[in-house]
């Protein structure tokens, strides 16, 4: 049945089942713990959120909105009409001055349980890459290790189209953070439906300042929003994403047979998360965000199926799962992955694969198996 299946998760006696087991309660407690990250992102204090976690998202948000409303407000000065009373051009040419955050907070336009999954796994991410930099620059000052990082060596390679992708990787990771190396989330970063859903809520938060407060002409406001929102829309590009950019690579890598164990250890211990992700769903099959979340499950039962199923070798299994419990937030995930890794040779590489395999299907159909698994499970 799978990761998202029915089968009864309370009679479980061997370590591959225990395993499943937790697999499984995770990919049920996604849609909750999905809607109590949303609740608490928006309280003062937070009993699940961490600080940091909080702060990071709080950080994230802040500038993405803030990155929509400038561009729309630039571009709002060159549509408005010539006539265009000079309060409400100054008004608008005042960058300081936040107009659309605290209409959509007040409006709660901001709760938006796709947006704030997509800021929980930048932070998860930024979380993971710095962490993992750092145990990574540990260790090179311990070996003296002068060895090329993998991407250097990537780039080195003869194959045009694959230093082509792996320069289209370094371009996308470069958007995540600002000029003092904090996190950013990028407006082009957001899938399509998400980011025309978030632009167009900033220019109507922009709309409702320029026609009540600063009392516009409601017509021509909306002529001059509609064309500045167009303008800003015109130029994405889903296929520029960073998880789009390296789900290129790795596809590349995979179709040159050196997508290896090796490779993806490299990934881990070079903190680059998201080519690691791409690596392990170009392995297993299955898209971007179900391998990130198998990725990102804080207590790992998911990604050491994963692994099971993409036929890892357990030395190589081991190493990235203590790599990983090394920088995660709980002092017991060493513990944990000692067990895990019990359970991983007690399991069979198909039966994981058999678990594995209905995060192949559509995101939407996942998420609606794993919404209703979750809800009877509450109700047995």
């Amino acid at each position: 049945m799978g990761l998202t299946g029915s089968h009864d998760i309370d009679a479980v006696d061997t370590p591959a089942e225990r395993l499943i087991a937790g697999a499984r309660r995770a990919a049920w407690g996604a849609p909750e713990r999905l809607a109590n990250i949303v609740t608490d992102l928006f309280l003062p204090e937070s009993p699940r959120l961490s600080d940091r976690q909080r702060a990071t998202m709080t950080q994230l948000l802040a500038k993405l909105i803030a990155a929509i409303e400038d561009d729309l407000r630039q571009r709002l000065l060159v549509t408005l009409s010539p006539d265009t009373p000079a309060e409400l051009s100054a008004s608008l040419a005042a960058g300081r001055l936040a107009i659309a955050a605290p209409i959509l907070d007040r409006a709660g336009l901001l709760r938006d349980p796709e947006l704030v999954r997509v800021l929980l796994r930048r932070a998860e991410e930024h979380r993971l890459v710095t962490a993992l930099h750092l145990t990574a620059i540990a260790e090179q000052e311990a070996e003296q290790a002068t060895e090329p990082g993998l991407v250097d060596e990537l780039l080195q390679t003869p194959d045009a189209e694959l230093a082509a992708a792996v320069m289209a990787l370094l371009i996308a990771e470069s958007r995540r953070f600002d000029r003092f190396q904090d996190p950013l989330l990028a407006r082009t970063d957001l899938a399509a439906e998400l980011q025309h859903a978030l632009v167009w809520r900033v220019a109507a938060a922009l709309r409702a300042y320029i026609v009540e407060e600063q009392r516009a002409d409601p017509a021509l406001a909306d002529r001059a929003i509609a064309a500045a929102t167009s303008g800003v829309l015109a130029g994405y590009d889903e296929g520029a994403t960073l998880e789009a950019r390296a789900m290129v690579l790795a596809r590349h890598l995979h179709l040159l047979g050196t997508l290896t164990d090796k490779l993806v250890l490299r990934a881990a211990k070079e903190g680059r998360v998201t080519l690691l992700a791409a690596a392990l769903a170009v392995r297993a099959g299955i898209d971007f965000d179900a391998a990130w979340d198998m990725l990102s499950d804080g207590e790992g039962h998911r990604l050491t199926v994963l692994l099971r199923a993409i036929d890892m070798d357990r030395s190589n299994a081991a190493e990235l799962l203590f790599r990983l419990a090394s920088v995660a937030a709980r002092p017991d995930a060493g513990d944990e992955v000692v067990a895990q890794l019990e359970a991983f040779e007690a399991l069979s590489p198909d039966h994981a694969r058999e678990e594995v395999l209905p995060w192949r299907m559509a995101e939407g159909y996942r998420r609606a198996i794993a919404e209703l698994d979750a809800g009877r499970a509450v109700r047995r």
